[in-house]
């Protein structure tokens, strides 16, 4: 075989090489990036998450107030999240799955927060009822198994 014919040969191997390879790290950055986003709310979803457990402490004390702000605050970092996540894209499959059910976790948490926060206004600082928390809790549930599911698919 020429060596012009095995030079071209390379060549067009290394090209080919580069064109596959270009995708993938594109892929890997766009997951990246929602994985960038993630880490980027953990600090401030932790902080509410610690609030909310404050507040419904505080709550058998007839302590209103810091639970409805805390879960006020809560679903307004949730959506913002899930804001933030929708205007991304992710490459891989993995990744797009993964988005998804983060996304649709995230929904469902701040649906059943914004239930129980609602409920425990209604409440006037009595109690509220058990099938409503009930319902709250299972619709958090749902939600979170579908979150974690979500990061597992994005490697976080």
């Amino acid at each position: 075989m020429p060596s012009s014919v095995r030079r071209f040969s390379l060549l067009l191997g290394v090209a080919l090489c580069g064109i596959l390879a270009g995708p993938i790290a594109i892929a890997s950055a766009s997951d990246n990036s929602i994985r960038t986003t993630l880490n980027s709310y953990a600090g401030k979803i932790v902080k509410d998450e610690n609030a909310v457990r404050n507040g419904l402490n505080g709550y058998p004390q007839g302590r209103v107030k810091p639970l409805v702000h805390a879960l006020t605050h809560e679903i307004g970092d949730l959506h913002s999240l899930k804001s933030k996540l929708s205007h991304e894209r992710a490459s891989s499959s993995a990744g797009a799955k993964g988005k998804k059910d983060i996304v649709k976790g995230l929904t469902l948490i701040a649906n059943a927060y914004g239930a129980l926060r609602n409920d425990v206004k209604a409440a006037n600082g009595g109690p509220v009822p058990a099938s409503k928390v009930n319902a709250a809790v299972s619709t958090d549930k749902k939600g979170r198994k579908k979150l974690l599911a979500g990061l597992k698919l994005l490697g976080g």
